[in-house]
């Protein structure tokens, strides 16, 4: 089996039922005029697909060497495949507390880590499907390709493949062959051990990692260097609750070419159009909700490596967005600063260096929630992930994907996940958060059309866009589950 890479092995050891460590789509279908019984058809057609790499892996624990990940050859499907109906009126509200529902629970760490939900039952005729996988297994990216592999661009191509088919024989697939433990020690301090003592690279990347804090810890003392910001420190206090396994959910959608274009003209990044926007949003809900703060937010970013061992090939790092009273154009010029220090991390230090630089920094807020401590330690205000998606529309039994939405975790140190995939022309945001910490999730996706528009026309003014660019987004579609405390 392949090395385990640090992080593979937290995502298993420091998962607790209020942490689970569930990703996955959430995928809406119309199916075609007179399709009937199309959700059985569906369903009946996939169970005849053989789950294939990550998705064919079950935890595999020994006394005579490392906990890995292995095959299982013979696993009954039926066991991870569930059919819903809906019952309430079909509502979007219906569906998404429903998926909120499932998405809190953790896995079984018995056979096959994943659970996959056909659902019918929604007033329109659409047909939902919902399907969650151990974040330690696979990672974004990889799950991307794998839900690639699953639709065709083709309408009229009814052939009807699975999510859990898994991914292409490349070096994608390769990564996820081997990961980690399947059995969390008792105790804080015993997990943090057997994490260190058998994740592959530690003990060659300690040293590193020496280096990195301690150049971030010149610059706090205000000695030079362009290092990341010291861990913990000066996270607003804004967006805090107490830890909770339940979830709300809401999404919205901007166009794709459109932020490109803003992205060119302003001489920045997509993910940088999108830190702006989603800074002025939060800044707006926090204002609207009396929570104000005079620190800049400060957002958790996942970045891809290369080199690494491992099934989860990244490092999740923290830069802090835009000052309190700044111009959209000044948010985006800060946040363009903080994204090249982060690159420039990357760059500078080993990927086994940021990969147990990562794990150190989430592991450390997880332990202390897991002993009680009554103020938890922050790592950042969210977490922003952008993997990329799907280039164009896509199908399934002939069925168009209307919707691919991102269901992600909520790690310790933080209460809200904020993770965009594309569809076609469109960037779909999905904001998953803690109730009580994030309440009103839906009007948070408002403030994000609000903050796109006022950007682009403040862009315009500046004359970094050009006036024609400043059209309206596409109008966006989201919903959110009732809060539960």
């Amino acid at each position: 089996m392949p090395q385990l890479s640090v992080i593979d092995l937290a995502m298993f050891l420091l998962e607790t039922p209020v942490r689970p460590f569930n990703i996955g789509p959430l995928v809406l279908l119309r199916p075609p005029k007179g399709a009937r019984r199309f959700a059985d058809r569906l369903l009946e057609r996939m169970l005849k697909q053989e789950a294939g790499p990550p998705f064919n892996h079950r935890l595999q624990l020994s006394l005579t060497r490392i906990p890995s990940v292995e095959p299982m050859s013979g696993a009954d499907l039926a066991k991870h495949v569930h059919r819903i109906t809906l019952g309430g009126g079909g509502s979007m509200d219906e569906l998404i507390a429903k998926v909120c529902e499932l998405h809190e629970a953790l896995l079984p760490r018995e056979g096959l880590l994943w659970q996959f939900y056909v659902i019918d039952g929604l007033a329109d005729g659409r047909v939902a499907l919902y399907g969650k996988v151990h974040h330690g297994i696979i990672d974004g990216r990889s799950f991307v390709q794998a839900v690639t592999q699953w639709f065709s661009s083709d309408p009229k191509d009814r052939t009807v493949r699975a999510m859990w088919q898994g991914l292409p024989p490349s070096g994608s697939a390769r990564r996820t062959a081997g990961h980690g433990t399947g059995r969390s020690n008792p105790t804080a301090v015993g997990a943090m051990r057997d994490l260190l003592k058998k994740a592959a690279g530690v003990g060659g990347s300690t040293l590193g990692l020496y280096r990195m804090l301690a150049a971030q810890g010149r610059r706090r003392l205000g000695l030079g260097g362009e290092a990341l910001d010291l861990p913990f420190l000066d996270i607003p206090d804004v967006l805090s609750s107490v830890a909770s396994p339940k979830r709300n959910y809401a999404f919205t959608t901007l166009p794709l070419g459109e932020v490109k274009a803003l992205g060119k003209a302003a001489d920045a990044t997509v993910n940088d159009i999108l830190l702006a926007v989603l800074d002025g949003a939060l800044t707006q809900h926090l204002s609207a909700q009396l929570q104000l703060s005079n620190k800049p937010l400060v957002v958790d970013m996942p970045v891809a490596l290369t080199g690494a061992s491992g099934g989860n090939q990244i490092a999740v790092l923290q830069l802090a967005m835009g000052r309190p009273g700044s111009t959209p154009r000044q948010r985006l010029a800060a946040i363009r600063k903080e994204t090249a220090r982060v690159k420039a991390a990357v760059k500078d230090n080993s990927s086994e260096t940021v990969m147990l630089y990562t794990t150190v920094v989430h592991a450390l807020p997880t332990l202390l929630e897991r002993v009680g401590l009554k103020r938890p330690l922050r790592v950042s205000n969210l977490l922003f992930s952008n993997p990329f998606g799907l280039a164009g529309r896509c199908y399934l039994m002939g069925a168009e994907v209307e919707l691919a939405l991102p269901m992600s975790v909520v790690a310790a140190g933080q209460m809200l996940n904020i993770t965009v995939v594309t569809l076609a022309d469109r960037l779909q945001i999905g904001l998953l958060g803690i109730p009580g910490a994030i309440d009103h999730i839906n009007r948070l996706a408002t403030h994000i059309d609000a903050a796109y528009q006022e950007l682009k026309a403040d862009l315009a003014a500046t004359e970094e866009v050009p006036a024609a660019s400043t059209r309206r987004a596409s109008k966006p579609r989201r919903t959110t589950r009732k809060a539960v405390v």
